[in-house]
């Protein structure tokens, strides 16, 4: 179920997101951009930015990823990004100096070179074979990402370098940005060592980043062994390198780290790569140069980092995806449940079922059979005078004339009656009825089912078959007394007994008159007592098959139940999810729309349509197949007939609107206005957005920083937000989509160093402690924390050498 429901608000997320269905514009790739992640420890970034980049861009297999890392990708990633396994040092699983072999172990393995370098030119052929998805060839962005407590970034020097001097070979122009993932939470047993691979991080990312470094190794490798220089001149690595954490300036950890900086990054990777759109000309685009001029103090030859934060107001989907399906699945509850008062009279006539039906039954079953009694005029009897009969009682003279015989055959010939009657047949019959004319008509329900069929229910249908069978039993208590009363007259009261009218005249008695007589005062009363008998066990299965029929109708009941808490826990953490504007009223909101939808389409359709055959049907049999052939069914009706509504295609701004006031009347002047929406909304992305990245903030000294908007640049909105921006000290910018979900704040800031770090600060010492303890984090050459410049002369030797 919890699948089911996940998939289903991803699906009508996916859906609102759609250019066509009047949602959000898709963006667009102005040309190549390729991710490079580093190491085992980044592989789940990865599968996170594929996901978002599969929704977001209109091209989105014009993004390429070339994944370096020891364990092999899974799942739909692996089927479009470039593997590559570097090699693995012989003593791997010593961790006291394996971050400082991995680049030595890389130059001795040249197959592995070999691999990598086949591998960067298919992609280089993968992209060519892309141009139409892009406006241009000219360039290529590369955006590496890397998590800095990984060992495996000790090569991003070699792969960062091989990668720009192959793509060199064919585009004019290659950048490249960094985006270190920090992990500060020290919620695992190695997070010392964790915090020293982070810190030697971070010393060697200050030396690629400052402007003196230079790096030459002979990386590229052909096909024949032969080797050529890949070098990369004096300047910083990396175009700008940014710092993304799981928590935030404001100290807070993030609940999916990883997430959140892949959207970062997913943006971040836009304002690099995007196609710029028209209205973006008056609203401060996005200058990436500009911004690291700015972010660059005056002749600072230490390196300097970026860090990015993002905001979004949009409207809850998912959330609102679930409150429509729990408030639908309400619905049908009431409407159910509302159908349990119908009276018992109208509950028989539709089962065809009244007091008499029993009797009907049973004489037409007592019908098929020739009649027991007469039957029993042919039994042989022993020899009697008349005058010896009319000494004895009814029992004794049968007994004297049958023995056991009679009562033999009457036993048998009612055992053939009770074969005949089959009330389980007919009980059968009952059930069809009930499911069919009860359970499965829209008129009724299983709610309904389930109350009139409790033992409790003095006027429903249990109640009505079981004083049936009460009033039946009484009769055939009465019936049997009067057996064993009539079993103790005398014989000489039977009509034949005695003489006839004639008598005085000389008539006698007959004998055979005499035990015809008895066989049909005693037999013709147990015939009696056999069909109310038959009757009995008639209306005892009639009433075993309803209580059996309320038991699976109670189960029925729970699971329903069971199912609304289920949906209503979801919609409760889905809208917990979303921030205090954007999930405010969701639950109230759309439980109004739900039934003012409803109301309208019953003037179309008629009352109680939603059980008709093209909707829910019958819920019963949807139950017997499983709560998830009900939930998906549930789902199925959402989205044809609710989803399809003008309610759900309404701007952004105006459904928050209505949403947020839903609970106030129209006279209230507490009511909620445009502007003060748009004033809460622009005030709490501003504090949303705070950037990943906890500084010291004492000795940051030049902090630089500029905003943001990704929306429609003409929306009520986003004009409220660019107008009050403008008396901002910092640049508000707008990147034009068109969106009708909502709008989302990217924040940039940057100048800190190294030493700002909150958690370089609280790693550093573990990183001291380490080195002294004989653990080695650098290659030879680089244990300085000064940046200094590198070569490729002895790199087979030694990893580079100055």
């Amino acid at each position: 179920m919890k699948e089911r429901l996940a998939a289903f608000t991803d699906h009508y997320a996916e859906r609102k997101d759609r250019t066509e269905s009047g949602g959000d514009e898709r963006r667009s790739l102005r040309h190549p951009l390729v991710y490079l992640v580093v190491g085992d420890r980044s592989k789940q970034a990865l599968e996170r930015l594929f996901e978002l980049n599969r929704t977001q861009w209109t091209h989105p297999e014009g993004v390429m990823y070339v994944y370096a890392g020891a364990e092999e990708l899974t799942g739909p990633v692996a089927g479009h990004a470039f593997q590559w396994q570097p090699p693995v040092p012989a003593d791997a699983d010593d961790k006291r100096s394996l971050r400082s072999r991995l680049p030595q172990t890389l130059y001795g393995s040249e197959e592995k070179l070999q691999e990598l370098n086949g591998l960067l030119r298919r992609l280089v052929g993968r992209i060519g074979e892309s141009g139409r998805l892009y406006a241009s060839l000219m360039q290529v962005h590369v955006a590496v990402i890397t998590r800095a407590d990984d060992p495996w970034n000790a090569l991003l020097p070699e792969l960062t370098v091989l990668l720009k001097s192959v793509f060199a070979e064919s585009f004019r122009t290659v950048s490249a940005d960094l985006f270190a993932l920090l992990r500060e939470k020290q919620a695992h047993g190695d997070y010392a060592y964790d915090a020293a691979l982070g810190v030697s991080f971070l010393h060697e990312l200050d030396r690629m980043q400052s402007r003196s470094f230079r790096f030459e190794a002979g990386l590229q490798v052909t096909a024949d062994g032969l080797k050529l220089p890949a070098v990369h001149p004096p300047s910083p690595l990396f175009d700008t390198a940014y710092m993304l954490g799981d928590k935030d300036e404001r100290g807070r950890f993030a609940e999916d780290d990883t997430a959140v900086c892949a959207e970062i990054v997913c943006r971040l990777s836009f304002l690099r790569c995007r196609q710029t759109a028209d209205a973006e000309i008056r609203h401060n685009p996005y200058n990436h140069q500009l911004f690291r001029q700015n972010m660059m103090p005056p002749g600072a030859a230490e390196a300097h980092y970026a860090s990015a934060g993002l905001a979004k107001a949009t409207r809850p989907d998912r959330a609102i995806a679930l409150t429509v399906l729990l408030a639908l699945h309400r619905r049908l509850l009431r409407l159910m449940q509302e159908r349990g008062e119908a009276g018992q009279r109208e509950l028989l006539e539709a089962l065809g079922l009244d007091a008499g039906q029993a009797d009907t039954v049973v004489q037409a079953a007592m019908a098929q059979l020739p009649d027991p009694v007469e039957e029993m005029h042919g039994l042989l009897y022993e020899p009697m005078s008349v005058p010896e009969l009319r000494r004895m009682t009814l029992r004794q003279a049968e007994s004297a004339l049958f023995g056991s015989n009679a009562r033999d055959f009457f036993e048998r010939q009612s055992e053939r009656l009770r074969g005949a009657l089959s009330a389980a047949s007919h009980a059968e019959r009952l059930r069809q009825a009930v499911e069919q004319r009860l359970v499965s008509d829209p008129r009724y329900g299983l709610w309904a089912v389930y109350r009139w069929t409790s033992a409790d229910e003095r006027h429903g249908l249990t109640g009505a078959v079981r004083e049936w069978r009460l009033e039946n039993d009484r009769r055939l208590t009465a019936g049997r007394a009067e057996l064993d009363a009539l079993y103790e007259e005398s014989a000489d009261r039977l009509p034949a007994a005695r003489g006839g009218m004639l008598g005085l005249f000389g008539a006698k008695p007959n004998v055979k008159a005499t035990v015809g007589a008895l066989l049909d005062r005693v037999y013709g009363l147990k015939r009696e007592l056999l069909r109310l008998e038959l009757k009995r066990e008639l209306l005892l299965r009639y009433e075993q098959l309803l209580e059996e029929t309320h038991e699976r109708l109670k189960r029925y009941t729970e699971r329903l139940e069971a199912i609304d808490k289920r949906l209503q826990e979801a919609c409760r953490l889905c809208i917990s999810e979303a921030n205090d504007e954007m999930g405010r009223n969701v639950e109230e909101y759309y439980a109004q729309a739900v039934e003012v939808i409803a109301a309208e389409l019953e003037t179309r359709w008629g009352t109680r349509f939603e059980f008709d055959e093209r909707r829910m049907g019958s819920v019963a049999k949807l139950l017997e197949q499983g709560d998830e052939a009900y939930a998906e069914r549930l789902m199925q009706v959402a989205r044809s007939d609710w989803f399809t509504h003008s309610l759900f295609a309404q701007p952004f701004e105006q459904e928050l609107l209505e949403r947020a006031n839903v609970t106030v009347s129209y006279e209230n002047r507490q009511a909620l206005t445009k502007e003060e929406l748009y004033r809460d909304l622009c005030r709490a992305l501003d504090e949303e957005s705070a950037v990943r990245v906890d500084v010291y903030r004492f000795t940051h000294r030049h902090r630089y920083e500029e905003s943001y908007l990704f929306g429609d640049a003409d929306s009520e909105l986003l004009r409220y937000a660019l107008a009050s921006g403008e008396q901002a000290q910092t640049k508000l910018g707008c990147m034009h989509e068109q969106r009708r979900s909502g709008v989302e704040k990217l924040r940039i800031m940057g100048g800190f160093r190294r030493e700002d770090l909150m958690v370089y600060r609280g790693g550093r010492r573990f990183y001291e402690t380490y080195l002294q303890n004989g653990y080695r984090f650098h290659r030879p050459g680089w244990e300085a924390s000064e940046p200094e410049a590198a070569s490729g002369a002895d790199a087979k030797e030694r990893g580079d050498s100055r």
